[in-house]
């Protein structure tokens, strides 16, 4: 027996590690302008002003707390931008491993922790400076506690649900999506045991009312400072007009989002996943604890969403589906394994699992000789920083086009040049404007977004003064 437990956590500690491999190429790349907004807008706020102010939902505030302790341990790097994520990432795959123990079985476990580590998709959210890995991470220890709570019926673990359901919300708060699932999920659970007593029902009322009232407290900044407006009723979050929604937007950006999700990796495998997560509908009922599969509250949740909301559906806010996914997956071709190959003198399932970290260790090998190629690439709005701080003066200012502004002052602040510089002002000595020929833009263009009047500025001065891949940088003197 002792032998077994420590084949099982050597397996699950070298999955571990061969997940951080794979993320750790990707840590240090040229930040993107979500990553430099929340940086430059909010990281640099005190902690304070990172609780109370939602001006844009781009503050998420968990993961803003813990970047900006990253941040201020060690410096501000791309890599330490991104560190609490990928270490919320790599922490999910325990987390999936312990709930497939305790649904499923060891093999679903091992395997499920495998495809969560090297499934190129939930790599780019663990590799982002944003909180989405965290509500993936909070969603699993959330289904730990509720499947605990009804196991064995403790107060504490209807209280750990409580928690993680509030710290999911304060990471991102379309926590709200996988929140219903869970509580759907454990009411179905608990009534399909044959539970007719009304106290388990009163526990299960309870955590969802201590969830609501920790939430409420930790946004209760934001209330204060920001209001509710911003919360609840922003741009990122306010219905599509329901003039073809289903017959064309909810079909365009679901395909948009299996596109994404898929995009590193052969099409062929995506669709032996969700083939995978139908299989596991089947085999549920032969190898799962669970009398109510969890897959079933989910899905009935998120449809009812869009249908009442009518929503934006951005690939982001269902990221939290994929380790749910590869769980429900493992737990279908293992149960079709089993089924199939019963009577065999050899473990097919215990085969299948090897085989795939076995894959996983050679997509980890294949890895390691990018990664230094990938912490020292420079992108083109890093290169046009550098030469900036080497030639600006005092009094100038720097205007870029969007999306190049946001990542542009996070170099420029990198490379110790002061705020005022990319502070819109019409008293400036000489202004460097960025363009971007791939989306078209021009020097008047730019001046335009920024709403400064064109009269403003000496155009027969301009200047060339140089391009990196689509982006013009020009010099322009005040009239």
């Amino acid at each position: 027996m002792k032998l077994k437990f420590l084949e099982q956590n050597s397996l699950l500690i070298s999955i571990i590690f061969l997940g951080a491999v794979l993320r750790v190429e990707k840590l240090n790349l040229p930040v993107t302008y979500d990553e430099a907004y929340t940086y430059m807008a909010f990281v640099r706020q005190d902690w304070w002003g990172i609780l109370s102010d939602y001006s844009l939902p781009n503050n998420h505030i968990f993961n803003t707390l813990l970047i900006k302790i990253s941040t201020g341990l060690l410096g501000n790097h791309p890599w330490m931008l991104r560190l609490p994520a990928a270490l919320t990432g790599l922490a999910a795959i325990p987390l999936v491993y312990g709930l497939g123990r305790r649904l499923y079985n060891t093999n679903v476990a091992l395997l499920a922790a495998t495809l969560v580590a090297g499934l190129p998709a939930i790599i780019h959210y663990d590799t982002g400076a944003r909180g989405y890995s965290l509500v993936s991470l909070f969603t699993l220890s959330g289904f730990l506690f509720a499947w605990s709570a009804i196991e064995k019926g403790r107060w504490h673990d209807w209280l750990g649900l409580s928690i993680s359901i509030a710290l999911g919300f304060l990471s991102v708060p379309t926590m709200a999506l996988p929140a219903g699932g869970i509580y759907l999920w454990a009411l179905g659970e608990t009534w399909m045991r044959g539970e007719r007593r009304f106290s388990p029902y009163l526990h299960w009322l309870s955590s969802g009312f201590v969830a609501g009232l920790l939430t409420l407290a930790f946004y209760t900044p934001v209330l204060l400072v920001t209001g509710w407006r911003k919360l609840f009723a922003n741009s990122f979050i306010q219905p599509v007009e329901p003039d073809a929604y289903f017959s064309k937007i909810l079909l365009r950006q679901l395909s948009q989002i299996w596109e994404f999700w898929n995009r590193e990796m052969l099409p062929v495998l995506g669709f032996l996943l969700i083939l995978g997560i139908a299989l596991s509908l089947v085999f549920s009922a032969r190898n799962a604890g669970a009398r109510f599969h969890f897959a079933v509250p989910i899905v009935l949740w998120i449809t009812l969403y869009v249908l009442l909301r009518h929503p934006q559906i951005f690939d982001r806010f269902f990221s939290f589906l994929l380790p749910l996914g590869m769980l429900w997956a493992a737990s279908g071709w293992l149960g079709l394994t089993d089924w199939l190959l019963k009577g065999m003198k050899f473990n097919a399932s215990k085969g299948l699992v090897f085989l795939s970290i076995g894959l996983l260790a050679f997509m980890a090998l294949v890895s390691v000789p990018e990664i230094p190629a990938s912490w020292n690439k420079l992108s083109n709005v890093e290169v046009i920083a550098h030469d900036i701080a080497r030639a600006i003066q005092p009094g100038d200012m720097v205007l870029a086009g969007y999306p190049n502004d946001t990542t542009l002052w996070y170099y420029l602040h990198r490379e110790g040049v002061d705020d005022s510089a990319w502070h819109i002002r019409e008293d400036f000595q000489r202004a460097f404007i960025l363009t971007s020929t791939y989306y078209e833009q021009t020097v008047e263009q730019v001046i335009a977004q920024k709403r400064l009047e064109l009269n403003l500025f000496d155009m027969e001065s301009l200047t060339w003064l140089q391009r990196v891949g689509f982006l013009e940088l020009y010099l322009v003197d005040a009239r």
